[in-house]
């Protein structure tokens, strides 16, 4: 009888102790990437440059970013977020590669970041990025059918076809 209690004792240790593990998780909102979009200040495909730890409690880390390619918001081309080191929802990305980042301004103006701020570069950029030089290639685009309408008008008026080699003679 002894046994049997201890065994079930244990079993509810474990399992509450399995339960803990999880609670200190970091855990993310599992909103669509347009959402998440839309309530950040701002978002970028940037590179990790720079890691500075500073000595305090709680541990603090300053993550240096340079931007790839701004997505929204208005960001300088370096920025800094500052991290707490050590926690379930640390900011861990690989220095140099390139990441889409969901960032939010905090009370003192400096960006924020956790690891629910990572997005894949290529989905954020599909999901946010406008279609960049529009103007500039419909403009060229103007252009280039003028140059071609002009010369055809031009051949017409003439009459003159071009003289190409092995073409029979009229």
């Amino acid at each position: 009888m002894i046994r049997s209690v201890l065994v079930v004792v244990l079993g509810v240790l474990v399992l509450s102790l399995v339960g803990v593990a999880e609670a200190q998780a970091c855990v993310c909102a599992k909103q669509p990437l347009d959402e998440r979009l839309d309530d950040a200040d701002a978002a970028v495909v940037a590179r990790l440059v720079e890691v500075r730890e500073t000595l305090s409690f709680p541990p603090q880390r300053t993550l240096a970013f340079e931007v790839d390619q701004r997505v929204k918001g208005d960001i300088a081309e370096r920025f800094d977020i500052e991290s707490s080191a050590q926690s379930d929802c640390d900011l861990d990305v690989e220095e140099g590669v390139p990441v889409g980042l969901l960032l939010t301004r905090g009370p003192g103006g400096e960006w924020q970041g956790t690891a629910c701020s990572i997005v894949g570069a290529g989905e954020l950029v599909a999901e946010g990025g406008e279609p960049r030089g529009g103007g500039i290639k419909i403009v060229i685009g103007l252009l280039i059918l003028a140059l071609v309408l002009s010369w055809a008008l031009r051949r017409k008026v003439r009459g003159t076809r071009p003289q190409l080699p092995g073409a029979p003679d009229q």
